[in-house]
């Protein structure tokens, strides 16, 4: 009988025998690929499971398949059996994966059900050598644009060893998630099941909050007492001249008049003030920590760009952090930063950025441009992700380099990058991770 399995089932799960396809050791792992898109009309779940995974649906297993190799597929040779699993697979689902739609709980169709080769460049080509992979579509159909989607996911592979770590066999589930105009990498825990996606808003410069330089206005130290002085005893002597007394007393009011004038001179840093300019303002540098916050929120926006699918909107996104000038540099950069050379071209898409180490090298005035500026020393990696039929080719990659970050219009930008350096720090493996890693700080 097919259903979802007791929890004991994982826990002998690497010990059962019984199952009717070959020994789980004899496949090269608990791979999961899923690819999940939002449209007007439905969200679906573009599903891999491997033998593994999808005996944690079906316990009985799937013993009866022959393969076609006119379309690449196995197939059921006994009928009772593919309905058996195909009730198994929709009751899982149903029961497990409810998608909530705009404060809607929507249960899955299950539109397609397949089983495909497990094969992979370097490990095997040949389709009988491993139990195929189920793959599996579900729909939630969403009655026109959604404004929010509560994604989850309730199915997760386990890995034993973690236990030794003090953590949860559950491995987390990468997936790759299509909405509209983006493209990004989601995670999915087994304590934190769901993620809420949330309808793009405006265009695209407004979904990314640019760094507001602060402006003063510039003011002029005016010393009122001394202009006062000045400005009574001048017209004190005006009166006087015209006055009939004026041949008489003038001797007295010039002496008077300067002594007025020296009082001014002597008192011209009492009672001072600072009066507003309203023609001219100037930028206050940012202190250490300003000046860190500001380029880290910079350096997120870069790689937030790269979210988007159309080189257009990447770029348009660029702009909001990056100097019109440097825009090309950047693209570029960032670009062939996330292609993979081994796995074809492949683009990697940005999981998460670690900021390793931020310093500030130096503040000032750009003297050409008489431009407020700041030089920021930074260390970090990027996560990057690539998906292929069933699997998942993760990357991690460590930059330096040294930001030049200047005022442009009413925002700061990025107008430089200098010394780049570049290394591999590792080339995980298609397994899931003994450490869980979320991705921090966004709500999509």
């Amino acid at each position: 009988m097919c259903g979802r399995p007791p929890a004991w089932f994982f826990f002998l799960l690497g010990l059962a025998t019984y199952c009717p396809v070959s020994a789980f050791a004899a496949h090269p792992g608990q791979h999961l690929g899923l690819e999940i898109s939002i449209t007007d009309d439905e969200v679906v779940y573009d599903i891999v499971l491997s033998a593994e995974l999808r005996n944690m649906i079906c316990l009985n297993g799937v013993s009866s398949f022959r393969y076609s190799a006119e379309d690449a597929r196995f197939h059921f040779v006994d009928e009772e059996e593919a309905a058996l699993t195909q009730i198994a697979f929709d009751e899982f689902f149903k029961q497990n994966n409810a998608v909530t739609i705009d404060g809607i709980v929507v249960k899955p169709l299950l539109r397609t059900i397949e089983f495909v080769p497990y094969l992979q460049p370097g490990v095997t080509d040949d389709p009988l050598e491993y139990p195929p992979d189920a793959h599996v579509v579900l729909a939630y159909p969403t009655k026109g644009r959604p404004t929010q989607v509560a994604l989850v996911w309730d199915l997760y592979p386990q890995d034993p060893s973690r236990a030794a770590f003090g953590l949860d066999p559950a491995v987390e589930v990468t997936a790759e998630l299509d909405a509209y105009d983006e493209n990004k990498i989601i995670v999915f825990l087994a304590d934190e099941p769901e993620i809420i996606w949330h309808a793009p808003g405006g265009p695209l410069r407004r979904r990314i909050s640019p760094a507001v330089a602060a402006v003063e206005p510039a003011t002029l130290r005016v010393p009122v007492l001394s202009l006062t002085l000045i400005g009574l005893g001048g017209a004190a002597v005006l009166v006087l001249r015209r006055a009939r007394v004026w041949q008489r007393i003038r001797w007295v009011a010039w002496g008077a008049g300067l002594l007025t004038l020296l009082a001014a001179l002597l008192l011209y840093n009492v009672g001072v003030a600072d009066v507003p300019v309203p023609w001219a303002e100037t930028v206050a540098l940012p202190t250490p920590v300003e000046a860190i916050d500001l380029f880290t929120a910079l350096h997120r926006n870069v790689y937030r760009a790269f979210d988007y699918k159309t080189e257009d909107d990447i770029y348009d996104v660029l702009a909001q952090s990056v100097d019109g000038e440097l825009l090309d540099q950047v693209y570029n950069e960032v670009y062939q930063s996330l292609v993979l050379r081994d796995q074809g071209g492949a683009i990697a898409r940005v999981q998460a950025v670690d900021i390793l180490g931020a310093e500030v090298a130096s503040t000032g005035v750009i003297a050409e441009a008489q431009t407020a500026a700041f030089r920021i020393r930074s260390r970090w990696q990027v996560h990057g992700a690539v998906y292929h039929w069933g699997h998942v080719h993760s990357r991690t990659n460590e930059y330096k380099a040294l930001y030049t970050i200047a005022r442009r219009g009413p925002n700061w930008k990025i107008v430089g990058v200098d010394d780049v350096e570049q290394r591999r720090i590792a080339k995980e493996s298609d397994d899931p991770p003994i450490a869980p890693r979320a991705v921090p700080g966004e709500e999509y």
